[in-house]
Protein backbone atom coordinates (compact mmCIF):
# COMPACT_ATOMS: atom_id res chain seq x y z
CA UNK A 1 0.00 0.00 0.00
CA UNK A 2 2.90 2.26 0.98
CA UNK A 3 4.54 1.67 -2.27
CA UNK A 4 1.05 2.16 -4.51
CA UNK A 5 0.80 5.56 -2.35
CA UNK A 6 4.38 6.70 -3.58
CA UNK A 7 3.37 5.91 -6.90
CA UNK A 8 0.55 7.87 -7.05
CA UNK A 9 2.24 10.84 -5.26
CA UNK A 10 5.34 10.69 -8.29
CA UNK A 11 2.54 9.97 -10.83
CA UNK A 12 0.72 13.36 -9.71
CA UNK A 13 4.25 15.38 -9.40
CA UNK A 14 4.83 14.23 -12.82
CA UNK A 15 1.69 15.54 -14.22
CA UNK A 16 1.56 18.63 -12.25
CA UNK A 17 4.69 19.76 -14.52
CA UNK A 18 3.34 18.75 -17.88
CA UNK A 19 2.64 22.92 -17.88
CA UNK A 20 3.42 25.19 -21.07
CA UNK A 21 6.45 27.78 -20.07
CA UNK A 22 4.82 31.51 -20.34
CA UNK A 23 7.88 33.84 -21.76
CA UNK A 24 7.86 37.40 -20.52
CA UNK A 25 5.33 39.35 -23.50
CA UNK A 26 6.67 42.64 -24.59
CA UNK A 27 3.28 43.36 -25.88
CA UNK A 28 1.20 46.60 -25.40
CA UNK A 29 -1.97 44.48 -25.75
CA UNK A 30 -1.74 40.46 -25.94
CA UNK A 31 -5.40 39.05 -27.23
CA UNK A 32 -6.89 35.89 -27.26
CA UNK A 33 -9.21 34.30 -29.89
CA UNK A 34 -11.14 30.63 -31.79
CA UNK A 35 -11.51 30.29 -35.46
CA UNK A 36 -15.02 28.24 -34.05
CA UNK A 37 -15.75 31.29 -31.81
CA UNK A 38 -18.49 33.63 -34.06
CA UNK A 39 -17.37 36.80 -31.26
CA UNK A 40 -13.87 36.41 -32.49
CA UNK A 41 -14.62 36.36 -36.40
CA UNK A 42 -16.67 39.67 -35.89
CA UNK A 43 -14.10 41.33 -33.69
CA UNK A 44 -11.29 40.32 -36.71
CA UNK A 45 -13.74 41.98 -39.12
CA UNK A 46 -14.46 44.90 -37.54
CA UNK A 47 -10.72 46.50 -37.76
CA UNK A 48 -10.48 46.39 -34.38
CA UNK A 49 -6.20 45.08 -34.77
CA UNK A 50 -6.17 47.50 -37.43
CA UNK A 51 -7.13 50.33 -35.35
CA UNK A 52 -4.95 49.62 -32.04
CA UNK A 53 -1.93 49.22 -34.56
CA UNK A 54 -2.55 53.04 -36.04
CA UNK A 55 -2.75 53.91 -32.21
CA UNK A 56 0.75 52.70 -32.07
CA UNK A 57 -0.09 49.49 -29.96
CA UNK A 58 1.76 46.30 -30.27
CA UNK A 59 -0.26 43.70 -30.47
CA UNK A 60 0.08 39.87 -29.65
CA UNK A 61 -2.42 37.53 -31.16
CA UNK A 62 -3.40 34.19 -29.99
CA UNK A 63 -5.72 31.55 -31.93
CA UNK A 64 -6.20 28.75 -29.74
CA UNK A 65 -6.70 26.57 -32.37
CA UNK A 66 -3.40 27.63 -34.19
CA UNK A 67 -0.90 25.88 -31.61
CA UNK A 68 -1.83 23.31 -28.73
CA UNK A 69 0.48 25.60 -26.04
CA UNK A 70 -1.85 28.33 -26.63
CA UNK A 71 -4.28 27.20 -24.02
CA UNK A 72 -1.92 26.80 -21.29
CA UNK A 73 -0.77 30.40 -22.16
CA UNK A 74 -3.91 31.59 -22.24
CA UNK A 75 -4.40 29.86 -18.54
CA UNK A 76 -1.57 31.19 -17.10
CA UNK A 77 -2.96 35.32 -18.28
CA UNK A 78 -6.54 34.39 -16.82
CA UNK A 79 -4.76 32.99 -13.47
CA UNK A 80 -2.38 36.10 -13.34
CA UNK A 81 -5.79 38.64 -14.03
CA UNK A 82 -7.69 37.19 -12.29
CA UNK A 83 -10.54 36.01 -14.37
CA UNK A 84 -13.31 34.15 -12.93
CA UNK A 85 -14.60 30.60 -14.31
CA UNK A 86 -18.22 32.55 -15.95
CA UNK A 87 -15.80 35.39 -17.89
CA UNK A 88 -13.59 33.21 -19.46
CA UNK A 89 -14.62 33.04 -22.88
CA UNK A 90 -12.97 34.56 -26.00
CA UNK A 91 -12.76 36.94 -27.38
CA UNK A 92 -10.84 38.97 -24.68
CA UNK A 93 -7.76 41.26 -24.48
CA UNK A 94 -5.33 41.70 -22.12
CA UNK A 95 -4.33 45.10 -21.37
CA UNK A 96 -2.47 46.97 -18.53
CA UNK A 97 -3.01 45.17 -15.31
CA UNK A 98 -6.98 44.22 -16.54
CA UNK A 99 -8.57 42.88 -19.19
CA UNK A 100 -11.38 43.08 -21.82
CA UNK A 101 -14.14 40.71 -22.54
CA UNK A 102 -16.86 40.07 -25.11
CA UNK A 103 -17.00 41.47 -28.41
CA UNK A 104 -18.94 45.09 -28.10
CA UNK A 105 -16.72 45.90 -25.31
CA UNK A 106 -13.65 45.22 -27.25
CA UNK A 107 -14.80 47.04 -30.05
CA UNK A 108 -16.21 49.78 -28.23
CA UNK A 109 -12.97 51.09 -25.96
CA UNK A 110 -10.81 50.12 -28.97
CA UNK A 111 -12.34 52.67 -30.96
CA UNK A 112 -12.81 55.56 -28.36
CA UNK A 113 -9.54 54.65 -27.38
CA UNK A 114 -9.96 53.30 -24.17
CA UNK A 115 -7.65 50.30 -24.47
CA UNK A 116 -4.94 52.77 -25.92
CA UNK A 117 -5.32 54.12 -22.25
CA UNK A 118 -5.05 51.50 -20.19
CA UNK A 119 -1.65 50.49 -22.29
CA UNK A 120 -0.07 53.35 -20.11
CA UNK A 121 -0.13 50.64 -17.68
CA UNK A 122 2.85 48.15 -18.10
CA UNK A 123 1.13 44.53 -17.97
CA UNK A 124 1.52 42.29 -15.35
CA UNK A 125 4.13 39.86 -15.15
CA UNK A 126 2.55 36.72 -16.44
CA UNK A 127 2.94 33.98 -13.46
CA UNK A 128 2.16 30.33 -13.79
CA UNK A 129 -0.95 29.00 -13.50
CA UNK A 130 -0.91 26.51 -10.10
CA UNK A 131 -0.77 22.80 -12.06
CA UNK A 132 -4.01 21.89 -9.79
CA UNK A 133 -2.75 18.95 -7.67
CA UNK A 134 -6.11 18.81 -5.93
CA UNK A 135 -7.42 18.22 -9.45
CA UNK A 136 -5.55 15.23 -10.12
CA UNK A 137 -6.41 14.22 -6.44
CA UNK A 138 -10.21 14.84 -7.25
CA UNK A 139 -9.98 12.68 -10.21
CA UNK A 140 -7.96 9.64 -9.04
CA UNK A 141 -10.31 9.21 -6.16
CA UNK A 142 -13.07 9.65 -8.39
CA UNK A 143 -11.56 7.05 -10.32
CA UNK A 144 -11.25 4.72 -7.69
CA UNK A 145 -14.81 5.46 -6.55
CA UNK A 146 -16.19 4.27 -9.98
CA UNK A 147 -13.79 1.10 -9.56
CA UNK A 148 -15.92 -0.19 -6.53
CA UNK A 149 -18.98 0.95 -8.29
CA UNK A 150 -21.75 -2.13 -7.81
CA UNK A 151 -22.01 -2.50 -11.48
CA UNK A 152 -18.45 -3.08 -12.90
CA UNK A 153 -18.08 -5.23 -9.98
CA UNK A 154 -21.01 -7.64 -10.12
CA UNK A 155 -20.65 -7.90 -14.05
CA UNK A 156 -17.33 -9.32 -12.94
CA UNK A 157 -17.95 -11.82 -10.87
CA UNK A 158 -20.78 -12.99 -13.03
CA UNK A 159 -18.32 -13.53 -15.59
CA UNK A 160 -16.06 -15.30 -13.11
CA UNK A 161 -18.33 -17.36 -11.84
CA UNK A 162 -19.70 -18.15 -15.32
CA UNK A 163 -16.75 -19.75 -16.19
CA UNK A 164 -16.46 -21.87 -13.57
CA UNK A 165 -13.18 -22.70 -10.94
CA UNK A 166 -10.89 -25.68 -12.22
CA UNK A 167 -7.80 -26.88 -11.59
CA UNK A 168 -6.45 -24.23 -14.14
CA UNK A 169 -6.07 -21.11 -12.02
CA UNK A 170 -3.80 -19.68 -14.46
CA UNK A 171 -6.12 -19.86 -17.33
CA UNK A 172 -8.95 -18.39 -15.42
CA UNK A 173 -6.69 -15.68 -14.75
CA UNK A 174 -5.78 -14.92 -17.93
CA UNK A 175 -9.00 -14.60 -19.18
CA UNK A 176 -10.20 -12.50 -16.45
CA UNK A 177 -7.57 -10.14 -17.56
CA UNK A 178 -8.15 -10.16 -20.85
CA UNK A 179 -11.81 -9.01 -19.69
CA UNK A 180 -10.63 -6.21 -18.11
CA UNK A 181 -8.05 -5.13 -20.82
CA UNK A 182 -11.23 -4.95 -22.55
CA UNK A 183 -13.19 -2.72 -20.02
CA UNK A 184 -9.93 -1.09 -19.58
CA UNK A 185 -9.31 -0.29 -23.67
CA UNK A 186 -13.23 1.01 -24.41
CA UNK A 187 -13.19 3.37 -21.81
CA UNK A 188 -9.73 4.84 -22.00
CA UNK A 189 -10.95 5.49 -25.98
CA UNK A 190 -13.94 6.52 -25.13
CA UNK A 191 -12.88 9.35 -22.76
CA UNK A 192 -10.09 10.28 -24.57
CA UNK A 193 -11.94 10.84 -27.75
CA UNK A 194 -14.81 12.85 -25.67
CA UNK A 195 -12.33 14.56 -23.78
CA UNK A 196 -10.74 15.33 -27.21
CA UNK A 197 -14.00 16.83 -28.61
CA UNK A 198 -15.02 19.02 -25.68
CA UNK A 199 -11.43 20.12 -25.41
CA UNK A 200 -11.82 21.75 -28.95
CA UNK A 201 -14.50 24.12 -27.70
CA UNK A 202 -13.69 24.24 -23.98
CA UNK A 203 -12.62 27.85 -24.47
CA UNK A 204 -15.66 29.14 -25.86
CA UNK A 205 -18.69 30.95 -23.97
CA UNK A 206 -21.19 27.95 -23.99
CA UNK A 207 -19.13 25.67 -22.63
CA UNK A 208 -17.42 27.98 -19.97
CA UNK A 209 -20.92 28.78 -19.11
CA UNK A 210 -23.02 25.66 -19.24
CA UNK A 211 -20.24 22.97 -18.20
CA UNK A 212 -20.25 24.17 -13.92
CA UNK A 213 -24.34 23.89 -13.92
CA UNK A 214 -24.02 20.84 -15.70
CA UNK A 215 -21.53 18.78 -13.03
CA UNK A 216 -23.36 20.59 -10.81
CA UNK A 217 -27.15 19.02 -11.88
CA UNK A 218 -25.40 16.12 -12.11
CA UNK A 219 -23.43 15.68 -8.57
CA UNK A 220 -26.84 16.63 -7.29
CA UNK A 221 -29.07 13.72 -9.11
CA UNK A 222 -25.89 11.23 -7.76
CA UNK A 223 -26.40 12.43 -4.49
CA UNK A 224 -30.17 12.23 -3.84
CA UNK A 225 -29.87 8.45 -5.90
CA UNK A 226 -26.85 7.45 -3.77
CA UNK A 227 -28.13 8.51 -0.54
CA UNK A 228 -31.42 6.82 -1.18
CA UNK A 229 -29.92 3.71 -1.71
CA UNK A 230 -27.84 4.10 1.49
CA UNK A 231 -30.50 3.99 3.05
CA UNK A 232 -32.74 1.15 1.46
CA UNK A 233 -29.47 -0.81 1.23
CA UNK A 234 -28.83 -0.48 5.07
CA UNK A 235 -31.95 -2.43 5.73
CA UNK A 236 -30.73 -4.62 3.41
CA UNK A 237 -34.10 -3.94 0.73
CA UNK A 238 -32.24 -4.52 -2.08
CA UNK A 239 -34.97 -4.39 -4.67
CA UNK A 240 -35.67 -1.30 -3.74
CA UNK A 241 -32.00 0.52 -5.12
CA UNK A 242 -32.74 2.62 -7.92
CA UNK A 243 -28.81 4.02 -9.20
CA UNK A 244 -28.48 0.75 -11.13
CA UNK A 245 -28.74 -0.93 -14.93
CA UNK A 246 -32.29 -1.33 -16.22
CA UNK A 247 -33.61 -4.74 -15.51
CA UNK A 248 -33.78 -5.78 -19.06
CA UNK A 249 -30.19 -4.65 -19.63
CA UNK A 250 -29.22 -6.96 -16.57
CA UNK A 251 -30.53 -10.05 -17.89
CA UNK A 252 -29.30 -9.48 -21.80
CA UNK A 253 -25.66 -8.73 -19.82
CA UNK A 254 -26.07 -12.31 -17.88
CA UNK A 255 -27.36 -13.96 -21.16
CA UNK A 256 -24.97 -12.76 -23.29
CA UNK A 257 -22.11 -14.07 -21.04
CA UNK A 258 -23.14 -17.64 -20.71
CA UNK A 259 -23.79 -17.64 -23.98
CA UNK A 260 -19.90 -16.79 -24.75
CA UNK A 261 -18.73 -18.72 -21.76
CA UNK A 262 -20.32 -21.62 -22.80
CA UNK A 263 -19.14 -21.43 -26.37
CA UNK A 264 -15.49 -21.46 -24.75
CA UNK A 265 -12.35 -23.89 -25.47
CA UNK A 266 -9.95 -24.48 -22.57
CA UNK A 267 -7.08 -22.11 -22.95
CA UNK A 268 -7.53 -21.47 -27.02
CA UNK A 269 -6.86 -18.16 -28.90
CA UNK A 270 -10.33 -18.53 -29.35
CA UNK A 271 -11.61 -18.30 -26.22
CA UNK A 272 -9.25 -14.74 -25.14
CA UNK A 273 -10.35 -13.43 -28.75
CA UNK A 274 -14.66 -14.18 -27.44
CA UNK A 275 -13.69 -12.86 -24.04
CA UNK A 276 -12.31 -9.89 -25.63
CA UNK A 277 -15.23 -8.63 -27.39
CA UNK A 278 -17.61 -9.38 -24.50
CA UNK A 279 -15.71 -7.46 -22.52
CA UNK A 280 -15.67 -4.87 -25.08
CA UNK A 281 -19.60 -5.04 -25.38
CA UNK A 282 -20.53 -5.71 -21.27
CA UNK A 283 -18.72 -1.98 -20.85
CA UNK A 284 -20.72 -0.36 -23.45
CA UNK A 285 -24.17 -1.72 -21.75
CA UNK A 286 -22.74 -0.92 -18.12
CA UNK A 287 -21.61 2.44 -19.52
CA UNK A 288 -25.48 3.71 -18.26
CA UNK A 289 -24.38 3.33 -14.64
CA UNK A 290 -20.65 3.12 -14.21
CA UNK A 291 -20.50 6.40 -17.11
CA UNK A 292 -21.93 8.74 -14.42
CA UNK A 293 -18.75 9.29 -12.47
CA UNK A 294 -16.97 9.26 -15.77
CA UNK A 295 -18.57 11.91 -17.21
CA UNK A 296 -18.72 14.17 -14.25
CA UNK A 297 -14.36 13.66 -14.30
CA UNK A 298 -14.16 14.27 -18.15
CA UNK A 299 -16.25 17.57 -17.85
CA UNK A 300 -14.41 18.41 -15.14
CA UNK A 301 -10.77 17.62 -16.91
CA UNK A 302 -12.57 20.15 -19.51
CA UNK A 303 -13.25 22.84 -17.05
CA UNK A 304 -9.84 22.76 -15.90
CA UNK A 305 -7.53 21.16 -18.57
CA UNK A 306 -4.74 23.48 -19.48
CA UNK A 307 -2.87 20.90 -21.66
CA UNK A 308 -4.16 18.21 -24.23
CA UNK A 309 -1.57 15.42 -23.36
CA UNK A 310 -1.28 16.27 -19.28
CA UNK A 311 -5.43 15.51 -19.77
CA UNK A 312 -5.26 12.17 -21.23
CA UNK A 313 -2.46 11.05 -19.13
CA UNK A 314 -4.68 11.87 -16.18
CA UNK A 315 -7.71 9.68 -18.22
CA UNK A 316 -5.56 6.90 -18.43
CA UNK A 317 -4.44 6.77 -14.77
CA UNK A 318 -8.24 7.43 -14.27
CA UNK A 319 -8.84 4.21 -15.45
CA UNK A 320 -5.89 2.17 -14.14
CA UNK A 321 -7.70 3.51 -10.73
CA UNK A 322 -11.28 2.08 -12.14
CA UNK A 323 -9.92 -1.47 -12.84
CA UNK A 324 -7.83 -1.81 -9.69
CA UNK A 325 -10.62 -2.77 -7.45
CA UNK A 326 -11.55 -5.38 -10.24
CA UNK A 327 -7.92 -6.50 -10.30
CA UNK A 328 -8.00 -7.49 -6.56
CA UNK A 329 -11.56 -9.18 -6.99
CA UNK A 330 -10.15 -11.03 -9.19
CA UNK A 331 -7.37 -11.92 -7.48
CA UNK A 332 -9.02 -13.09 -4.25
CA UNK A 333 -11.46 -14.80 -6.15
CA UNK A 334 -9.37 -16.93 -7.78
CA UNK A 335 -6.88 -17.33 -4.71
CA UNK A 336 -9.85 -18.11 -2.22
CA UNK A 337 -12.15 -20.19 -4.62
CA UNK A 338 -14.84 -18.68 -3.72
CA UNK A 339 -17.15 -16.11 -6.12
CA UNK A 340 -19.66 -16.24 -3.11
CA UNK A 341 -17.51 -15.05 -0.07
CA UNK A 342 -16.59 -12.11 -3.01
CA UNK A 343 -20.54 -11.14 -3.63
CA UNK A 344 -21.41 -11.86 0.18
CA UNK A 345 -18.84 -9.28 1.32
CA UNK A 346 -20.01 -6.92 -1.49
CA UNK A 347 -23.71 -7.14 -0.93
CA UNK A 348 -23.01 -6.43 2.81
CA UNK A 349 -20.91 -3.28 2.08
CA UNK A 350 -23.51 -2.10 -0.52
CA UNK A 351 -24.52 0.49 2.06
CA UNK A 352 -21.34 1.53 2.63
CA UNK A 353 -20.57 1.96 -1.04
CA UNK A 354 -23.29 3.95 -1.32
CA UNK A 355 -22.97 6.23 1.33
CA UNK A 356 -19.25 6.85 0.69
CA UNK A 357 -20.50 7.52 -3.35
CA UNK A 358 -23.32 9.47 -2.06
CA UNK A 359 -20.68 12.10 -0.11
CA UNK A 360 -18.11 12.40 -2.86
CA UNK A 361 -20.98 13.69 -5.13
CA UNK A 362 -22.21 16.10 -2.58
CA UNK A 363 -19.24 17.43 -2.07
CA UNK A 364 -18.51 18.23 -5.74
CA UNK A 365 -21.87 19.58 -6.11
CA UNK A 366 -21.01 21.90 -3.08
CA UNK A 367 -17.59 22.43 -4.64
CA UNK A 368 -19.41 23.81 -8.15
CA UNK A 369 -21.39 26.06 -6.09
CA UNK A 370 -18.79 27.51 -4.89
CA UNK A 371 -17.17 27.71 -8.93
CA UNK A 372 -20.35 29.03 -10.49
CA UNK A 373 -21.25 32.07 -7.55
CA UNK A 374 -17.06 32.67 -8.29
Amino acid sequence: MKRFSLLLFMLAFVFSQFQPVVKADDYDVVYFGSKLCSGCQEVEASGVFDELEAQGLNVKKYILEDDSSYTGIFRNYQYTYGVKDSEKAVPILFVGDTFVNGVENIKKMTFNEEIKTLAQTPMLPIEEAPAGGIQIVYLMLLGLLDGINPCAIAMLIIFISLLGFSKEKKVLLKVSITFMSAIFISYFLFGTILFRFLSVFAHLGFLVTVVPYVILGISVVLFLLNFYDYLVTRKQQYDKVKNQLPKGIQRFNRNLMKKFTDAMENDSIYMYVITFVLGLIISVTEFLCTGQAYLTAILHLIHFSDHLMRGILLLFMYNILFILPLIIITVIAVKTKSVMGVTVFMREKLHIVKLINAIVFLAIGIYYIFVIIG
